[in-house]
């Protein structure tokens, strides 16, 4: 794998928030502070300066604590949130500068995005759900219907293909928001927390099934987390995210044997109170 050429490549990404981006690109340039550039310009420096590689057909698991800037590298990735600055390559193309014609294609064709809260229409049917991207790709409706029942097989629903979303649990709603993403071949998922909202049987249960179809279909997924246990379950590689910043990158066990600093130290106590607690 480390031998390929990478499938996403993030180089120097910058996201500050506010009127004002690039008064405050520049203190960030010249070194000043996160801090003091809030201080100076009420602009947050959202992700600093970010580099990374991520292989093809990698679990890639991006975690840290609310307002680390997870969810906001995630989205840049994507273009639902344009970077302030920097290159983000997929496939050696840098979407991070090209149309929006261009990119609702790059979403509708290589890059879907499954979320926390399912964003399902709750007025059509879990199949409809399911073959909604394929509908605005322009393909026809028996193709479109095949594909999506395919979906809904590889996630265990294919019984439930008449049903409104309102008649499905939680767990069972975010299975269809997966089919949604995998039914139109997309070889990027980005999956933003889809699983903290659900209960912890069912989480586990959908991280089970997410590595299941991992192993079949080798997709390149980037999954956001806040949670250390479920990082180390499901991530090939692992980076920590800090006030915008990437902290350690590395594997379960290297981050685990080998931890950066104190504050990665921090994040592992729990797993070390765990084995305590089981001793």
């Amino acid at each position: 794998m480390n031998n390929l050429a990478p499938k996403i490549h993030l180089e120097n990404l910058i996201k500050i928030y506010g009127h004002k981006p690039r008064i405050a690109l520049k203190l960030f340039r010249e070194g000043k502070s996160r801090d003091d550039i809030l201080e100076l310009t009420n602009q947050v420096v959202s992700i600093a300066n970010i580099s990374l590689k991520i292989n093809p057909g990698e679990l890639f698991v991006v975690m840290g604590l609310s307002g680390s800037g997870k969810s906001t590298l995630v989205r840049c990735i994507n273009r639902l949130i344009k970077p302030t600055s920097g290159h983000i390559y997929i496939d050696g193309e840098d979407i991070a500068h090209v149309n929006e014609p261009r990119m609702r294609e790059l979403r509708l064709k290589k890059i879907s995005m499954v979320f926390q809260q399912f964003g399902l229409f709750p007025h059509k049917t879990v199949v409809e759900n399911v073959e909604y991207g394929l509908k605005v790709q322009g393909i026809d409706k028996v193709k479109r219907r095949h594909k999506a029942i395919e979906a809904l097989e590889k996630v265990g629903l294919e019984q439930w293909t008449d049903y409104f979303p309102s008649s499905l649990s939680g767990g069972m709603q975010q299975r269809v928001g997966l089919a949604r993403a995998l039914a139109t071949d997309a070889e990027i998922l980005l999956m933003d927390e889809p699983f903290s909202a659900l209960d912890p049987l069912i989480r586990r249960e959908m991280q089970e099934e997410l590595l299941h179809l991992q192993k079949e279909l080798h997709k390149t997924i980037i999954f956001i987390s806040h949670d250390i246990y479920e990082a180390f379950k499901i991530g090939d590689r692992i980076a920590v995210m800090k006030e915008g910043k990437i902290v350690q990158i590395g594997t379960p066990k290297m981050i685990m044997t080998q931890p950066a600093n104190d504050y990665i130290r921090a994040f592992l106590q729990d797993i070390y109170n765990a084995r305590d607690i089981i001793k």
